[in-house]
């Protein structure tokens, strides 16, 4: 439990730092430099070049981290999203279809229909519809000026029992969840940061309740190239930790379940002015799993989206 502590400390003071570093190259010249750019710094917002040469629902953003998702009013995007997690004797393929809407510049929501394309857990199989989810998000801190923009977030959805509790492996918790969280992002003409926190508190049916999950999550990440109003080309890495509750089942604890793992995506994301795409390899830094539990090994994720 002492490697996990200190990992966690090492991948969040990287984010800080990084962030933190962006802010004194650009602010902490010396006190002439500062003056100098007072009047660029009341400026409304960057330059449109680098990460900024495409509209905002077209800017990098994370892969596999929650939220984000604030795009211009009335504008519409489709996703398809699949993720691959490979570990020993497991293994689990979701497919996941998803529209968002700006309902206004400032608000969002989000609808996703995961789907189980293969669950395997030693010698069990399923698949099928996984919990449906429904989620708003709401921008209610943006500040810009010339050099960044600042944005938070506040994250909450609500899933539908449309998966299964009584497959093995399970697509769905049996009841309704309900998630709660939110992101800090700062994104430059050059480099990005952001990062999340949140919450899933699961229900109870039958005396069987999952456990609630735990999410922490930071990424960095810089553009490689842009082309005015056509592409945008970035990469980023994100640290990606949930910390999972012990399920209960027919009202017996399950001391094989539950645990604490974080994951390390680098990705590669590309854009248009309507295409979004990103590609992403993730490996566990830490996993701490409860009881008797096969390891991770890896994780393949990738995410399109079209613009309308």
């Amino acid at each position: 439990m002492f490697l996990s502590k200190k990992l966690i400390k090492e991948i969040y003071l990287i984010c800080l730092v990084t962030i933190s570093c962006s802010c004194t190259l650009i602010y902490g010249k010396d006190e002439n430099t500062h003056s100098e750019n007072t009047n660029e710094i009341n400026q409304k917002e960057p330059q449109k070049h680098g990460n900024f040469a495409l509209p905002n629902s077209q800017q990098p953003g994370p892969l596999v981290s929650f939220g984000e998702n604030i795009i211009d009013k009335n504008q519409v995007q489709s996703f398809l999203f699949a993720d691959d997690f490979v570990g020993v004797k497991k293994k689990s393929v979701d497919l996941v279809p998803a529209i968002l809407y700006g309902i206004t510049d400032d608000l969002s929501v989000f609808f996703n229909v995961p789907i189980a394309a293969s669950y395997k857990d030693d010698k069990n199989h399923s698949s099928g519809l996984e919990d449906m989810f429904l989620q708003l998000e709401n921008a209610f801190y943006t500040q810009k000026n010339s050099n960044f923009i600042d944005q938070a977030t506040l994250v909450a959805n609500i899933t539908f029992p449309t998966g299964s509790a009584k497959k093995e492996p399970p697509t769905g918790f049996g009841s309704p969840s309900f998630f709660v969280g939110g992101t800090f992002n700062r994104t430059y003409t050059d480099w990005f940061g952001f990062t999340s926190h949140g919450v899933v508190v699961t229900t109870s049916q039958n005396n069987t309740k999952f456990g609630n999950e735990f999410f922490y999550q930071c990424g960095i990440g810089r553009n490689i190239f842009s082309i005015e109003s056509q592409w945008i080309v970035a990469w980023m890495i994100e640290a990606d930790g949930q910390f999972n509750e012990k399920d209960k089942i027919k009202g017996i604890m399950n001391s094989n379940s539950g645990g604490n793992t974080i994951y390390v995506t680098p990705s590669l994301w590309v854009s248009s002015k309507n295409t979004i795409f990103q590609l992403g390899f993730g490996l566990p830094v830490v996993q701490h799993l409860f009881g008797n539990q096969n390891k991770n090994n890896y994780l393949l994720v990738a995410n399109f989206g079209w613009t309308f």
